[in-house]
C-alpha cells in the first residue's frame, strides 16, 4: 500500500514538474497580469459601472458585471490568481526535486572509461602517443580541474557550481512569487492629505489585503512643509518635516522627507507624493480671525489652483467674491462675479472690501503622503538578488575530461555544457603542454 502511494505521489510530482505544464502556468500568470494593467484595479463598484457599462460591453463582453464576477477588479489578490501562482510554485518545486537536484547529484558522481570505443560519444576526443598520464594529471590540476585518478584511469571536472544555477533560479522565482502573494494579502496603501501642524491617523486606506493590519497605535504629525523652486520658477522639490508619535504623543521617529526619500518605521513607509493648500487665514477689522478652506481645481491643460468664495463670511456681506490662489508664494487674487480682478493680495498686506479691512495672515499648506506596508518586499528583493546571482553562475561552464593509458598511448575525451569553442581550445592547449613536457 505504501509503495503504491509513493508511486502515485511520484507520478503526480512528475506531471506537476513537467516543463510544458510550467510554461502554460507562466503564460497564464503573464496574461492575467497584463489584464490587470488594462483594467483599473481596486476601484469601487460605481467606477466600473460608469466606465464599463453593462449596456455597452467592451469587445462585446467586458462590462462591470463581467469584471466584478471574475474579480478582475482585484486580479492580484483574487483566489483563482493565487491558486495559479500556487500551482506554478509547486511545479517549480517538483521540477527541482525530481529533475534539478538528481541532475546535480549525478554531476558529482564520477566514472571512468576504459576503451577508446566507449569515448566515441564525445565530440572532443583524441589519442596521444607516448604521453605520460602523470603529466596530464599535473596539467589538469594547474588548469583548476578537480582530478580523480585510479591507476591508469583519470576523471577531471571543474565548474560544478554552474550546475547549481537552475536550482537557484527556481528558488528565486519561488521567493519572488511568495513575496508578491504575501504583499498582496498582508500589505496596505493609504493616501493622506495633511495640513501642517496637524496630527493624523491612517484613515484613507485605498488598497489592502484580506490579512492586512493598519497600525492604530501610532499617529503622524506634520510640523512643516516647504517647496523648493528652480531658477525658472518651476517646482523642483517639496519637503515635509514628518514625525511618528505613539499614543502618548511621544516621538518615535522624525525625518524631513521628500520625493524618493521616504520615512521608514517598523515596516511602514511614508512617501512624499503631492502637496496642496488646505486653507488661508484672514484678520477682519484687526479683531476677527477667520480660516477659509480652499477647494482644488485641477485643470489638465494648465496649472492647478485653489478657490473659495468670501460670500460664506456673513460679516463681510459680499456676494460672489472669488479667491484664487495658485501656489505658496503668497499672492492671492480676488475676482467679482463678472470675473473682473478686484485686488491682488500678498501675505501680511491689508486691503479693503465692502468697508472692511482684511489682512491675509497665513497660507496653510497640506502635504500629500502615501503610506505603504508590504511584508513581502524583503522576499522579493532577496529573490531578485538570487536571480541575478544565478544568472552569473549560469555563465560558468561545467567541463569534464576522461583519460586512460594503455601500453603506449594516452586516450583523452571531454565535454562541456557551454562555451564549446573555448573548451576545445583549452583542451588542445592542455594536450599540447603534455606533449611538450
Amino acid at each position: 500500500m505504501l509503495k503504491k502511494i509513493n508511486r502515485n505521489a511520484w507520478f503526480v510530482a512528475n506531471r506537476l514538474g513537467n516543463l510544458q505544464f510550467a510554461i502554460v502556468l507562466l503564460l497564464l500568470i503573464a496574461s492575467f497580469s497584463s489584464i490587470g494593467t488594462f483594467i483599473e484595479q481596486g476601484k469601487d463598484t460605481d467606477f466600473y459601472e460608469l466606465n464599463y457599462p453593462n449596456t455597452q460591453p467592451l469587445f462585446g463582453f467586458i462590462n462591470a458585471k463581467f469584471i466584478l464576477l471574475l474579480s478582475l477588479d482585484h486580479i492580484y489578490t483574487a483566489w483563482w490568481f493565487i491558486v495559479i501562482i500556487a500551482f506554478f510554485v509547486v511545479s517549480l518545486f517538483s521540477c527541482t526535486l525530481i529533475r534539478q537536484l538528481p541532475s546535480l547529484k549525478f554531476s558529482r558522481l564520477w566514472r571512468f572509461y576504459d576503451t577508446y570505443q566507449s569515448m566515441s560519444k564525445f565530440n572532443v576526443k583524441t589519442k596521444v602517443d607516448d604521453a605520460s598520464l602523470a603529466k596530464l594529471t599535473f596539467q589538469l590540476k594547474n588548469s583548476n580541474y578537480n582530478v580523480v585518478q585510479e591507476g591508469k584511469f583519470v576523471y577531471a571536472y571543474k565548474g560544478l557550481i554552474g550546475r547549481i544555477s537552475p536550482v537557484i533560479v527556481h528558488a528565486s522565482i519561488i521567493l519572488i512569487l511568495f513575496g508578491s502573494v504575501i504583499g498582496s494579502a498582508s500589505g496596505f496603501m493609504s493616501q493622506e492629505l495633511v495640513p501642517t501642524n496637524t496630527l493624523f491617523h491612517l484613515q484613507n486606506v485605498i488598497n489592502s489585503g484580506p490579512f492586512s493590519q493598519v497600525p492604530q497605535n501610532i499617529e503622524g504629525y506634520v510640523k512643516d512643509f516647504k517647496i523648493a523652486y528652480s531658477e525658472e520658477g518651476v517646482i523642483d522639490q517639496f519637503y515635509s518635516d514628518l514625525s511618528i508619535l505613539d499614543t502618548n504623543v511621544s516621538q518615535l521617529s522624525n525625518k524631513i522627507i521628500y520625493v524618493n526619500e521616504p520615512l521608514r518605521y517598523k515596516g511602514t513607509v511614508f512617501y512624499q507624493t503631492d502637496w496642496g493648500i488646505a486653507n488661508i487665514t484672514f484678520v477682519i477689522d484687526n479683531s476677527t480671525v477667520v480660516d477659509i478652506p480652499l477647494t482644488l481645481v485641477d485643470n489638465s491643460s494648465s496649472n492647478r489652483f485653489w478657490i473659495s468664495n468670501l460670500s460664506q463670511l456673513p460679516l463681510l456681506q459680499v456676494n460672489n467674491v472669488l479667491l484664487v490662489l495658485q501656489d505658496l508664494t503668497g499672492k492671492l487674487s480676488l475676482y467679482d462675479s463678472e470675473k473682473n480682478l478686484i485686488a491682488e493680495v500678498e501675505v501680511g498686506k491689508e486691503f479693503v472690501l465692502n468697508g472692511h479691512n482684511l489682512r491675509l495672515t497665513s497660507i496653510i499648506p497640506s502635504t500629500g503622503l502615501q503610506v505603504k506596508s508590504d511584508p513581502g518586499t524583503l522576499f522579493v528583493y532577496i529573490g531578485f538578488l538570487m536571480l541575478m546571482f544565478s544568472t552569473l553562475l549560469s555563465y560558468v561552464s561545467y567541463s569534464q575530461i576522461w583519460a586512460f593509458k594503455d601500453t603506449n598511448n594516452l586516450y583523452v575525451a571531454g565535454q562541456t555544457n557551454r562555451a564549446i569553442y573555448y573548451f576545445e581550445k583549452h583542451f588542445t592547449e592542455i594536450l599540447g603542454a603534455v606533449k611538450k613536457v
